[in-house]
């Protein structure tokens, strides 16, 4: 369900209980606010990342962001969106604060969430960011396993792709 599919439910879900008393329907509008609350989390963290990867300069929001994120879709029951979240701390924790140590378990857990999930883009960041750790630590062997099945995963996952991915020049 899309962010706007959530917030017209969560709209026709305030007109039953307002219009037709149906108070009900609540917690259902909580709940749809909630996925919005943790899509929108987890857009303004890779935002801000991505600044970081421009300038070099960690927000202290990103972090936060995305640990709001990972617990708002944890207690939505959102394995996907949980897991997508992990990769994110555990990115913010290696890339930022160049903290593998810290890191690797949230790739871990994102890496098995995101396999239970069958989001093989997620799963292929989390394997291709533990492949990058193994490397840093000397074990060249895992971090070529790892980095291999990061590629299966996204060589087997069906791509809609813009022109500019292929070409040399990315639009600006």
């Amino acid at each position: 369900m899309t962010t706007q599919d959530r917030l017209e439910h969560a709209g026709l879900l305030y007109e039953r209980a307002v219009v037709g008393g149906d108070s009900g329907a609540l917690p259902a509008a909580d709940l749809e606010l909630d996925a919005v609350e943790a899509d929108l989390c987890l857009a303004r963290g890779r935002i801000a990342h991505a600044r970081f990867l421009d300038e070099r300069s960690e927000d202290p929001r990103e972090l936060a962001l995305f640990e709001q994120a990972a617990k708002l879709y944890r207690e939505l029951g959102d394995i996907r969106g949980q897991a997508e979240s992990l990769f994110w701390i555990g990115c913010c924790h290696q890339v930022v604060r160049e903290d593998s140590e810290v890191a690797q378990p949230y790739f871990e857990e994102s890496r098995d969430l995101a396999a239970q999930a069958d989001d093989k883009l997620t799963l292929s960041y989390a394997l291709r960011h533990l492949g990058f750790d193994a490397q840093a630590t000397g074990n060249l062997d895992q971090a070529q396993e790892l980095l291999q099945e990061s590629v299966d995963q996204l060589a087997s996952r069906a791509v809609a792709t813009t022109p500019w991915r292929w070409s040399k020049k990315r639009p600006r």
